[in-house]
């Protein structure tokens, strides 16, 4: 058989490459199945869970966001969601959420749960749309506080989804009611009540970090059911959707986060304490600070300035 000069070493270097091709490709996706494997990661990316969905124990939560009127949030769920996903209302979750004077209620979580098909060995995987729909965090922190430990964050959410033109069905939630849901009581390691940020202020050894927008930490946005406008003494405020994420809604790199938290002087060595208005935004930025950075000491005030505004025995500060 007749070969052209060179054609040989051609051809040999071309199925080598090819070898080491294959071989990061597989390597990496190893690497990812491993990390999952060993332990739920917080952020889950589209691409993992598109290998997992249908698995039995999988379950998605698209997280409705601000209605224009009563039924948009349901509605823009049954028009197009991931497969297998159940909707929770963010009336719902605000609920739950402050339900049991300014602190999450566990009857009303754990039946949540049931209502939502959710069981203890559930992995579930938030999303909603916008991307940075606040009530996906919200959630997340949500469960965490009640002990369930396989929940994660999609990253881009659905917008992302859609983007990559991912399978999607319409209707509504096809899943059941779980069976019986039993919740851990609450982890106060994470969670600040307004007595607990008063003993604080002043304290060195502790940040106060706003989520809120400028305009109401400032006290030049006035919100109606909120009687004072400004924000707690010597709290720093870092908007969550500037702060933790691009455009998109993509959350930035680790490496962005770190930078952006340390130059505020928002570190590790220091106790941190997170609000909002109620809630949602402040999880945005306890997820990213404890479980995509490792912060050890990180709580999230959720009574917040709703709580705090409408109280005039608490300070306030312009």
């Amino acid at each position: 058989m007749y070969i052209k000069k060179g054609g040989t070493m051609s051809f040999h270097r071309k199925v080598l490459a090819g070898l080491f091709s294959l071989l990061f490709i597989v390597a990496m996706f190893a690497g990812q199945q491993t990390a999952y494997a060993n332990g739920w990661e917080p952020l889950v990316e589209t691409g993992w869970l598109v290998l997992h969905l249908g698995e039995e124990d999988m379950k998605p939560v698209y997280v409705g966001f601000v209605e224009e009127k009563p039924g948009d949030g349901k509605a823009k769920f049954e028009a197009s969601h991931i497969p297998g996903s159940v909707y929770l209302g963010m009336n719902d979750l605000m609920s739950v959420m402050r339900g049991n004077n300014n602190a999450p209620d566990k009857t009303k979580f754990e039946a949540l749960m049931v209502q939502l098909g959710i069981s203890n060995n559930s992995r579930v995987v938030l999303y909603g749309s916008p991307a940075a729909n606040p009530f996906v965090p919200g959630t997340y922190w949500m469960m965490k506080y009640f002990g369930h430990e396989n929940v994660g964050i999609l990253n881009g959410s659905f917008d992302k989804w859609t983007e990559e033109k991912r399978k999607t069905e319409k209707g509504a939630a096809k899943a059941g009611a779980a069976a019986a849901y039993k919740a851990k009581e609450g982890d106060s390691s994470i969670m600040a009540n307004a007595s607990y940020v008063m003993s604080k202020l002043k304290n060195e050894k502790v940040v106060i970090v706003d989520t809120r927008g400028e305009d109401e930490y400032k006290g030049e946005k006035k919100i109606d059911y909120i009687k004072a406008k400004g924000h707690i003494p010597g709290a720093v405020n870092l908007n969550f959707y500037p702060s933790n994420r691009i455009d998109s809604g993509l959350y930035k790199t680790a490496e962005e986060l770190r930078k952006e938290y340390e130059q505020a002087g928002i570190t590790k060595d220091k106790e941190i304490i997170i609000y909002c208005e109620g809630g949602p935004r402040a999880s945005d930025t306890f997820f990213i600070l404890k479980d995509l950075l490792g912060y050890p000491n990180v709580k999230t005030y959720v009574g917040g300035w709703l709580e705090w505004g409408n109280d005039a025995k608490y300070p306030v500060e312009k």
